[in-house]
């Protein structure tokens, strides 16, 4: 008795026409994978600040309800060298703030704030340096971005 064996493969086409249509999926796959990579990212950045903002508040417990002195513009200082002002690690490393909770993803492609002044992507307003926490207000000002107030100063900074 002889069995006769027939093995069937894909033929050429087959192959092609199937890594076409993956091909074509992945494509459409593609715009919507960065943009959940950007939503992550920028949701890793609100997480920083939050951190960033917890640390401030330790270091005010700290010190009398004061904000740290902190240097907004390391690159291009406001404070003189004996006013004590420091980079915002300097000030809050003790607190948890390491120099990856200072780097936000989204600011790291291109010209950017972190790669201008090389310590932080986060600007620090300094109408807050060695302000009373019970004076300072953060209030979202809706297109504008956040706003900062003090209670004993009719002004606002952006």
């Amino acid at each position: 008795m002889k069995t006769s064996r027939t093995q069937r493969a894909f033929t050429l086409i087959e192959l092609l026409v199937v890594v076409a249509i993956i091909a074509s999926l992945a494509g459409l796959l593609m715009p919507s994978i960065s943009a959940a990579i950007q939503k992550a990212n920028s949701v890793a950045c609100v997480g920083n600040l939050r951190q960033i903002g917890i640390s401030a508040q330790l270091y005010a417990n700290d010190h009398q309800q004061t904000t740290p002195l902190i240097e907004p513009w390391p690159g291009s200082p406001v404070y003189a060298p004996g006013d004590g002002a420091q980079t915002m690690l300097a000030a809050l490393s003790p607190y948890g703030v390491t120099q990856a909770t200072l780097q936000c993803k989204t600011d790291m492609n291109g010209p950017n704030y972190y790669a201008k002044e090389g310590n932080s992507s986060y600007e620090w307003c300094p109408m807050a340096n060695g302000q009373n926490v019970q004076s300072v207000k953060l209030v979202w000002g809706g297109n504008m971005g956040p706003t900062i107030t003090l209670s004993n100063s009719p002004s606002a900074v952006q």
